[in-house]
Formats: C-alpha cells, structure tokens, sequence
C-alpha cells in the first residue's frame, strides 16, 4: 500500500540510498523482482549477489545502484516499518 506523508514525520528515512548501503541484505539482490527493476531502471545485469553489469560502468558494486533502484528495494523487502522518501528516486519515476 503506499501512503504519502507531507512534512516531517517520525521514523523516516530522508536519504535512502544512504540507508539502503548500510542495510540491504545480499538474497534482496537476486530476488527474481529485483533483477527485473535493476534491469528496467539501470539497465543493468545481476551477475550475482554483490556484482551489477552496467553497459555504462562495467562491473560494479551493489552499492554503484542508482538510488531510485536502492529506494524501491528499500520499499519492497525493508520490514522495519520505516517511512522511505520517495523523491529520492528523481523525476524519471513518477
């Protein structure tokens, strides 16, 4: 469900990808929805579950993920119950 919240608000996360670096867990990187949106958005490949190919960077670290991708995983598998800022993911989501 997606509920959007204007103003401050306890147990939020303002900058994702920050957060998304310090939590992620590798099986959320070869989750069969996960391959398909790092594909879709970064047009990248998972060739495992701590190396991306990006036709752009070559071989690159999870942590090389734009930072749209790194919030939307955030929103599908963190079950912490923490409010993610979805306007980190830049305009080309909306």
């Amino acid at each position: 469900m997606l509920k959007i919240v204007l103003g401050d608000t306890t147990n939020s996360i303002y900058h994702p990808p920050t957060y998304f670096d310090n939590a992620y867990e590798d099986e959320w990187i070869t989750d069969p929805r996960s391959v398909e949106m790092i594909k879709d958005i970064d047009k990248s490949d998972v060739v495992g579950s701590r190396v991306i190919d990006s036709p752009v960077l070559g071989s690159i670290s999870v942590k090389e993920l734009s930072g749209g991708v790194k919030t939307l995983l955030l929103m599908l598998f963190d079950d912490s119950g923490r409010i993610f800022n979805a306007s980190a993911c830049g305009r080309k989501y909306w």
